[in-house]
Order: C-alpha cells, then structure tokens, then sequence
C-alpha cells in the first residue's frame, strides 16, 4: 500500500511539471465495454482494450451456485492457483458446472473473448472481470441469460428393482361424526379415502436439475403397485421437486347403521403402501439439440386399506 501511494504521488508530480506529456502516464488500457449481455443458449463476445500494458485477469461471482474452474496458459498447460479464478498473460478460465459452463480467454494481449456453453438456471449468471496491472484495473460486469428451457423425451423407472414396504404407515383422523336426533336408526354414508391423501415425490440425484424444464405444467406417468408388481397403470402426475399430494382414486364407500337419540364419532385409521424407485428422464434442448440425462427417486406413500372405530354419545333432547 506504500508503494502504491508513493507512486500516486510521483505521477501527479511528474504531471504538474510536464503536463500532458503521454510519454509520463502509464498507457490507458480501458475496455470497450464495461457491460455486457450474453445469451445463455451459447454466445460468444470480444472485449478489445485500449493497450496491452495489464498482466491479471480476475474472475469474481457473488453466486452461491457451485462450478469449477481450470485455468489455462498460453500454451494450453493447466495452471495450478489456489486464490480462485486469476490469469496471469494469456490463457484461459474454464468454468464449469452442472447447469453453467462459460470459458474467458485472452487470446490477444488487447482482447478477452468469452464464449457461453449454456447457462440452464432459471436466472441469470452474473460475474465480474477485473484486468488489472501493478497500478490501476478495470471492471467488466457480464451477465449471462437463461437458456431455453429442455423439453422431455421420455423417462424411465426400475420397474425391477424398487424397495416396497406394504403397510408401512397407518394415518388416523378423527372428528367425522354424524347426529341421528330421530327417534328411529338412520343410516350415514361416508367415503373413507376421501380424507386421505396419495403423497409423493420426485427427488432429483442434482436438485438444480428442475430447473431445466422451467415453470411449465410438465406432466409424467408414474408406476404403481397392482397385484404384488410394479407396473405402468396409466397415472400420470407433474414432474416437480415439491411434495404432491394427490386425491385417492378409490371411490369406496362405508355404510354405518346410527342408533336413535345418537351421536357417533368415527375414527378413520389409513394404511399406507411405501415404495421408492429410481427414474432417468432423457431430455433435449429444442435449439442446441443437446440432450441430457436426470437422475432421481421416486418416493410414493399410497393409502390401500382402512378400518373405522367410533364413540357415541346420547343425545337427550
């Protein structure tokens, strides 16, 4: 830091005795942009400088999503760095992550060319470039857009190898009651699935991953348990990270003989199938082309059989 306010000082004194001497200042090595605005389906963008009297070159992201880098010299040899992302002369940064992959590269010493391989976040990438010599730099801030979103070709499940655990859960729910304030029986009809629910889930092996097919209504069929095999049945659910819950098929419905003069209360006690399976969903990109492959669980707890108990009570007016 001495060093550099000294040099501060002899610059500005050489200045007030030469004045607009270029010979004295140290070359103006600006950037023709400052900011820029990539396309994040590939793109490809040139910086020119104004002079080649800067060494560094610095990569920062405030992004907490996570990539790798490789830094590359002139001579294409990995350069070996432990303080991040900084080129020193010419070369290359390559980053490289699950749904972001650019590389930056001095390919001149007046020009740094960025190229996007994709960015297929849900959001924009931001970083900033900083080249630099031993007394001043300049800032660069890049943004790259969302690609298009990946459109699905189909998806696979292991229909032959699941974990099933039948009757693994029993859910209970009270309340349901039904007052006869007659003086003969009266019958009361219920729907004992109706107050339950099919929960499942889609867990992706790389969570980002969800993000590649975007917001749209992305519907999928899932397998099913049916006569002790896993099987397709026809059911189809969205293909989401967020837990569903899904009304039960079964229309199954439960008649119950309520004395006169009586309050019943009814108990529902809900069995519950478990099963996991994994899933490959093949996807592919509708202007790159590229295709890629996501990997996960399907977690399914379905309701399958029930049993009622009930509590009553007189009802004397």
């Amino acid at each position: 830091m001495k060093r550099f306010l000294y040099l501060t000082i002899c610059l500005l004194i050489l200045g007030e005795f030469y004045g607009c001497n270029g010979d004295v200042f140290v070359d103006d090595f600006r950037p023709s942009d400052s900011e820029l605005m990539l396309d994040g389906n590939g793109d490809v963008a040139t910086i020119q400088f104004a002079a080649a009297n800067w060494d560094w070159l610095t990569m920062y992201t405030a992004s907490g999503f996570p990539f790798q880098y490789k830094v590359y010299d002139a001579d294409n040899r990995q350069v070996t760095d432990d303080q991040g992302p900084l080129l020193n002369g010419l070369g290359k940064i390559v980053c490289v992550g699950e749904m972001i992959d650019f590389t930056i590269e001095r390919v001149h010493p007046e020009e740094v060319k960025i190229t996007v391989g994709e960015n297929a976040l849900s959001a924009p990438f931001q970083f900033q470039l900083t080249a630099s010599n031993e007394y001043e730099w300049q800032e660069i801030h890049v943004e790259i857009s969302p690609a298009d979103r990946y459109v699905m070709d189909s998806i696979i499940y292991s229909l032959d190898a699941y974990s099933y655990d039948p009757e693994n859960k029993t859910e209970r729910k009270e309340g349901v009651s039904f007052h006869n304030f007659t003086d003969v029986s009266s019958t009361y009809t219920f729907f004992p699935f109706e107050s339950f629910y099919h929960f499942m889930r889609f867990k992706s092996d790389v969570p980002e991953a969800f993000q590649l097919l975007g917001k749209a209504g992305l519907t999928v069929e899932i397998p099913s348990m049916k006569d002790g095999y896993l099987g397709m049945n026809g059911k189809r659910v969205s293909f989401i990270s967020a837990q569903q819950m899904l009304s039960c098929p079964s229309t199954e419905q439960e008649e119950d003989i309520v004395p006169p003069r009586t309050a019943r209360t009814y108990t529902l006690w809900m069995v519950c199938d478990w099963l996991e399976t994994r899933y490959t969903l093949y996807v592919s990109h509708p202007k790159t082309k590229k295709q890629r492959i996501v990997s996960g669980t399907l977690h399914s707890e379905m309701p399958v059989k029930y049993h009622i108990t009930h509590r009553d009570v007189p009802l004397n007016n």
